[in-house]
């Protein structure tokens, strides 16, 4: 556009440079002698009356305190006229300046004209840059006008033909008029009326103290910057463009009829109404927040077939946007819905509202509805309905009066996970169809969980015969809260609920015509769900098998470390040596095992210890009956790794995931061996546990604890042949175990369990041998251990109780050797297998390897 305007300029300044260097007839002085000639008139001192001079080519040079008291007329020739003196305001045509047809130029940048600076047809001219002038009149033609100071006190009318404008500076007090390609970055113009023709107005800066009009024809509007309009906007009937990338707009934008084109890009700011007209209109707002939009009450599409395009902008005020029959949400746009957004206008009476790629509709209580209420809106969803953003209550609605169609978009609510009576966000489709393809989010409100007893918690409501598929909605992750899972179901199991879409932690009982379940997107171990039966089936998460075998977990490591008198400290008879500090013994072993657990989730353990001991006595003496005592301490640390399954997603026995423990402890025990090898073994033992349970879909717990353990063991060896003794053993191990309370990312996790009492009745069978003169003495032992009756408790989120039943009673067979390879060295080992001796399943191996110096 700048090309445009400066190749007039340069070809008249070329049409100067003649005048200058042909021969003409100069004056100065203010001596004004028209000739029929080319005339040079310098005026720099003095007055002269005004003239005409209408032949040849002219140039009129005012400066310093020249004077033309009238007006000045020049002809149809190639005229020049300068007020050029920036040191001078004393220059002064008292009249209008007419510089008549033909190619004219005009340069000011001091004095005053009183009346009009007129150019008539031709390629004409005028650089203002200082002074006053009571208007500017170019007349038909390409005409250039540029302004960059000074004052005009009327208007700047450039006529007919395809004119440009440039304003940096100054004040036109009237009207610009007429038009065709202007470009404003300062100044102050009263008002604007390009008039017809395809006209361009790119404002930059400045000020429009009222309108900006155009008229008929393909017109351009550009406002950015600092630029200021005091009034409206307004184009004419054509295929218009407004644009809008900064600056303040005081008025109204008015397109008119004609298929126009509203862009709102960026920043500026419109205080009026915006209304597109008739005809099928297209308008875009780019990279905008709400402060920019907040003062324009309405945008208004009108008749006809109108889009609006939301483009990463984050809106709100749904109202403000009507009589559109294409709504676009695209590029991470948002639109806060709260209220009601209507579609289509009285001609076309509903529209579609498209949710693209990663745009959002934020939503408290919002309704999408059509003009025409008999009318059906679609709204297709390739990105996010969003209940949850800036949301603190689990309240909120979307209703649509139409169709809903999801294009592989996502649907986040909240809800407080409970009951059926639960509060929930949800989706209202009424009279329309519910089709494609949607993954349904729910974060949990601080709900603890609860199980569901019939249909469950609404979450996708169809009203007045809205239908649709059971794939339109699915989960798109899991839904927990408390012990439970939710998930989500088609249809509900009252009358007149096939068509919703329920979150449920049960599976209830149905009457014939079964409930139609949701499928789920993302595979998992058992994730089809059991068909209804006669009793209600709960949907406890993986997590709660998992944390029910803790306490198991904790006791096998327990009892690992306790094990007993011959699995810590070999045989009686190793134990010679007396004094202080006689002795120290040490020990590894490791056991392997699967038990299973009554209880709410019947959890199945399935792990691995693997430890260390060592100890050391303290203090050993012998009564002259030959009783020996003896009194110790030892330390120990052992490991278990363990896979849980349990009662988890509605299936018995299904993967839960993994655990993990550490335990560290200390213990001291005092051991009384009379002279017939009898022998009484008191320990005392305190151990602290950490780990942690991870399921197998990636939920993670820690675990932590202590426990206190006494056990009170004691056997009588009787003679069975030479080499052979047979010793019934009876063992009473009491225990008190804490965990400490967790939370798992989902619930609040507690532990309860009351004290646990183990008893051991076994019977060993050992012989005495020498094996290359070193004493060898190979037992084999049969026991019954039976821990009493009582339930561990895990308590989710302080209301809901998973019990696991602690009874149970097993047998295991052992056989084992000691061999004395020095006078004060032993060795020891045993070796184990166990089996139930009820209905909870458990197979056991067990190896103890130890050694024990005499000092």
């Amino acid at each position: 556009m700048r090309a445009r305007t400066i190749a007039p300029l340069y070809f008249s300044i070329a049409c100067t440079t003649a005048l200058i260097t042909c021969p003409s007839v100069t004056y100065g002085a203010c001596v004004i002698v028209p000739t029929a000639g080319d005339d040079t008139y310098t005026c720099d001192s003095g007055i002269a009356a005004g003239f005409v001079d209408t032949g040849g080519n002219n140039t009129l040079n005012l400066s310093a305190t020249g004077n033309i008291a009238g007006n000045v007329t020049f002809g149809s020739g190639i005229d020049i006229v300068t007020l050029l003196d920036a040191g001078s305001t004393g220059m002064q045509i008292n009249g209008s300046l007419n510089q008549g047809d033909g190619d004219n130029i005009f340069q000011m940048n001091n004095g005053t004209i009183t009346g009009s600076v007129i150019q008539g047809t031709g390629r004409d001219i005028v650089q203002f840059s200082g002074g006053t002038i009571g208007a500017v009149l170019q007349g038909a033609g390409v005409d250039s006008f540029a302004m960059s100071g000074g004052l005009i006190l009327g208007d700047v009318d450039q006529g007919d033909g395809l004119d440009d404008f440039v304003m940096n500076a100054g004040v036109i007090t009237g009207a610009f008029l007429s038009g065709d390609r202007a470009k404003m970055t300062g100044g102050s113009i009263g008002r604007v009326n390009m008039l017809l023709d395809d006209n361009l107005f790119d404002m930059q800066g400045g000020t429009i103290i009222n309108n900006l009009v155009t008229g008929f024809g393909n017109d351009t509007i550009l406002v950015s910057g600092t630029s200021y309009i005091g009034g409206n906007i307004s184009v004419s009937g054509g295929t218009d463009l407004v644009r809008i990338t900064g600056g303040t707009v005081n008025g109204q934008i008015l397109t008119s009829v004609g298929n126009d084109r509203f862009e709102w890009i960026g920043g500026g700011q419109v205080n009026g109404f915006i209304q597109l007209g008739g005809d099928n209109d297209v308008a875009l707002l780019q990279n905008l927040v709400e402060a920019n939009v907040a003062t324009t009450p309405i945008l208004d599409g009108g008749l006809g077939v109108d889009t609006l395009t939301l483009d990463n902008s984050q809106l709100a005020t749904p109202e403000r946007y009507t009589n559109f029959e294409t709504v676009n949400l695209d590029s991470n746009a948002t639109l806060r819905l709260g209220g009601t957004f209507t579609l289509g206008d009285s001609g076309t009476g509903t529209g579609v509202m498209n949710l693209n790629g990663s745009s959002s509709l934020l939503v408290s209580t919002g309704v999408i509805t059509s003009f025409d209420p008999a009318q059906r809106v679609t709204l297709n969803n390739r990105g996010v309905i969003d209940m949850i953003t800036n949301s603190t209550t689990a309240t909120d609605t979307l209703r649509i009066n139409g169709n809903y169609n999801g294009t592989g978009g996502q649907l986040k609510l909240q809800s407080v996970l409970g009951d059926d009576s639960s509060a929930s966000d949800k989706l209202v489709v009424s009279a329309g169809a519910l089709q494609g393809t949607t993954s349904l989010f729910v974060t949990n409100l601080n709900g603890a969980g609860a199980a569901t007893q019939q249909n469950g918690i609404l979450v996708v409501e169809a009203l007045n015969g809205a239908t649709g598929a059971g794939t339109a909605f699915t989960q798109g992750g899991a839904i927990s809260a408390g012990a439970f899972d939710y998930r989500l179901f088609k249809g509900g199991v009252t009358a007149g609920t096939a068509d919703n879409y329920y979150l449920r932690s049960t599976i209830p009982v149905v009457d014939p015509g079964p409930v139609i379940i949701a499928p789920l997107p993302t595979p998992g171990p058992g994730d089809p769900l059991p068909e209804p039966g006669d009793k209600e089936i709960p949907l406890y998460r993986p997590e709660v098998s998992l944390h029910a075998a803790l306490f198991p977990a904790t006791r096998q490591l327990v009892r690992g470390m306790l094990g007993t008198f011959h699995q810590r400290m070999g045989e009686q008879t190793q134990q010679r040596q007396l004094g202080t500090l006689p002795a120290g013994w040490g020990r590894v072993y490791g056991s392997s095992s699967r038990q299973r657990f009554e209880g709410t989730v019947n959890p199945t353990l399935d792990s691995s210890v693997r430890g260390f001991q060592v100890g050391t006595d303290v203090v050993a003496s012998t009564d002259a009956d030959g009783t020996t005592q003896r009194a110790g301490v030892f330390v120990g640390h052992s490991r278990l790794k363990g896979d849980v399954k349990g009662f988890n997603g509605g299936w018995q026995d299904k993967e839960a995931g993994k655990t993990t423990l550490r335990s560290d402890s200390l213990g001291v025990y005092w051991t009384l061996i009379g002279a017939n090898q009898a022998y009484l073994d008191l320990v005392l033992m305190g151990t602290r546990f950490n780990g942690n349970n991870e399921s197998y879909r990636g939920g993670k717990m820690d675990a932590r604890g202590h426990d206190v353990t006494a056990s009170a063991e004691a056997g009588v060896p009787l003679q069975l042949a030479r080499n052979w003794v047979v010793e019934p053993q009876v063992q009473l191990i009491v225990s008190k175990t804490k965990l400490d309370r967790q939370n798992d990312g989902v619930s609040d996790v507690t532990f309860k369990s009351p004290t646990n009492l183990t008893t051991r009745l076994g019977v060993r069978v050992r012989g005495d041998y020498l094996v290359q003169g070193m004493p060898f003495e190979p037992y084999a032992r049969v026991n019954v251990w039976h821990n009493n009756a009582g339930r561990d408790t895990v308590v989710f989120n302080g209301v809901y109780d998973i019990d696991t039943e602690k009874k149970s009673t097993t047998m295991d067979l052992s056989m084992g050797a000691s061999l004395r390879i020095a006078d004060d060295l032993s060795v020891y080992s045993e070796l184990g297998y166990g089996r139930s001796l009820d209905s909870n399943a458990f197979n056991g191996r067990q190896l103890t390897v130890g050694a024990r110096l005499d000092f």
